[in-house]
C-alpha cells in the first residue's frame, strides 16, 4: 500500500471489512487479515466540527464526519465542504490532514461531487 492510501482490513476467513481494523474479525472471530485500500463515493451519515484541537493544529476547526462508502463501510475522515448536509454524496481523497513540526500526517478526507 502507498502512503497515499488509508487501509481497512478484511477478514480473510469470512471476507468482512472493518476499518479501523481489529485483532479479531468482529464478523466470525478470524485473526488473518489483508489490508485494503479505502476508496470510492458514499453518503455523509453525519458530521461535526471540533473546535477543542491541540496547539499545534493550523487550522481553527476541523470538519469531520462520518461517510458510508457505496461498499457499506462506514469510515470517519475529514470533511472538506463549507455547506455539508446529511446525505450528501462525497468522494474519499487522502491528502495531508496535519503537520507537527517536521512531521506531515496524511489521512481521509471527503470532497463533495
Amino acid at each position: 500500500m502507498s502512503v497515499d492510501q488509508v487501509t481497512a482490513a478484511r477478514c480473510e476467513a469470512c471476507g468482512t471489512v472493518s476499518y479501523p481494523g481489529h485483532d479479531l474479525c468482529p464478523h466470525c472471530g478470524g485473526d488473518r487479515f489483508q489490508a485494503e485500500a479505502i476508496d470510492g463515493e458514499g453518503v455523509v451519515l453525519t458530521f461535526t466540527d471540533a473546535y477543542a484541537l491541540a496547539v499545534d493544529f493550523e487550522t481553527r476547526f476541523l470538519r469531520l464526519a462520518i461517510v458510508e462508502l457505496d461498499s457499506g463501510l462506514r469510515v470517519t475522515g475529514q470533511l472538506l465542504d463549507d455547506a455539508p448536509e446529511i446525505g450528501k454524496r462525497v468522494r474519499t481523497t487522502v491528502d495531508v490532514v496535519r503537520r507537527s513540526g517536521d512531521a506531515v500526517h496524511r489521512g481521509l478526507q471527503f470532497v463533495p461531487i
